[in-house]
């Protein structure tokens, strides 16, 4: 035996303790077998090289949980709110606007008066001349914010007659108070282009006509007429016969106000009686600059709650991917799929809680 050092040969002293005892043969039933038992904190996998390890779990972070929770609620639920704050900001209120009833007492003949003022601090908005009577004519009123004028507009039909080659003509004489309100020609006229009559500042009219020809839309002028003259020009380059009928309404002034005189005058040549009504709206100058500001505040807050409104599912979504791909972020998942299967009924009711408070 050599005196050389065998790592593999044990070394017995009296130090060494002694297996004592009576022996005994282990079993395939005394053996350890499957996983160990389940943990509150631990998952128990087995490994590549077959032995098992224990794997802590993922703690479940309530703070996480709240935020993948609260930030998408947070976004459904402003937007109700914001639009319920609009709603008490509503501009067009019964304050700003205010409705007249003018009694036009009859006069000499045919002519009508009232009187009629407002306070410096409101000014007109609109009027309104009783129902028409006649199947072609009917009453107006056009306004600003110191004056009224009254109108009648009846319809009329006139014949333009061939002159040469494909133009056209027709007398039309007005009176000193009497305009062209608008003008049609039938659009049977021509197979590939309608007609547009225009009226002009000085009173007199042009009409155009417009074709489409491979996505390019043309205009050409091809008639007008104007009160001094007292004739309709028309030529289109196109031969309608030897006339064609065309629509025409003629507006005549009837009446009017203005603040400085506080008198409302009307007189149409025709009898309504002893009396007749005039509607007309008012509204209070600071009122209403007040309510354009406060208009804009609301459409300011329209569009706040409807981009807030496409943000909150999207928020939600991503929230979602988030959570469940991040290490430890699990948490922050569930609360954010939480949040996205709210978001129909928060939705439904939202939308009948706007609905009942008229938003």
């Amino acid at each position: 035996m050599s005196d050389e050092y065998e790592p593999d040969t044990p070394i017995l002293s009296e130090d060494t303790p002694l297996l004592s005892g009576s022996t005994a043969t282990l079993t395939g039933g005394d053996a350890l077998s499957g996983a160990p038992a389940p943990s509150a904190e631990y998952n128990y996998v087995t490994g590549p090289d077959g032995q098992m390890y224990a794997v802590q779990k993922e703690p479940f972070i309530w703070k996480k949980f709240f935020i993948g929770l609260g930030v998408p609620l947070f976004l459904m639920i402003l937007p109700i709110i914001l639009m319920m704050i609009a709603d008490t900001m509503d501009p067009w209120g019964d304050d700003v606007f205010q409705f007249d009833n003018i009694d036009m007492e009859r006069g000499d003949g045919t002519s009508y008066t009232a009187n009629y003022s407002i306070s410096e601090d409101r000014h007109l908005e609109g009027c309104w001349v009783k129902e028409n009577e006649g199947q072609n004519e009917w009453y107006e009123c056009d306004s600003d914010e110191s004056s009224l004028t009254l109108y009648v507009v009846t319809e009329h039909e006139i014949d333009l007659v061939l002159v040469n080659g494909t133009a056209y003509s027709a007398n039309l004489t007005l009176n000193e108070n009497e305009s062209v309100r608008w003008c049609e020609l039938p659009y049977w006229h021509s197979e590939d282009a309608w007609y547009d009559c225009q009226t002009q500042s000085d009173g007199g009219l042009i009409i155009i006509k417009e074709t489409w020809n491979n996505g390019d839309d043309n205009r050409e002028q091809v008639g007008h007429w104007n009160a001094s003259e007292g004739v309709l020009h028309f030529d289109d380059g196109e031969d309608h016969d030897s006339e064609f009928d065309m629509e025409i309404s003629i507006r005549e002034t009837v009446g009017g106000w203005t603040q400085q005189s506080g008198i409302i005058h009307y007189d149409d040549g025709e009898d309504h009686g002893n009396t007749f009504d005039i509607s007309v709206e008012t509204y209070d100058r600071e009122a209403m600059e007040e309510a354009d500001a406060n208009w804009v505040i609301v459409e300011a807050l329209q569009v706040i709650s409807t981009l807030m409104c496409m943000a909150a599912p999207l928020a939600a979504i991503g929230m979602i991917i988030y959570g469940f791909a991040a290490s430890g972020g699990k948490a922050m998942g569930i609360g954010a799929t939480v949040a996205l299967a709210s978001y129909p009924i928060i939705g439904f009711f939202g939308c009948i809680l706007t609905r009942s408070g008229g938003y």
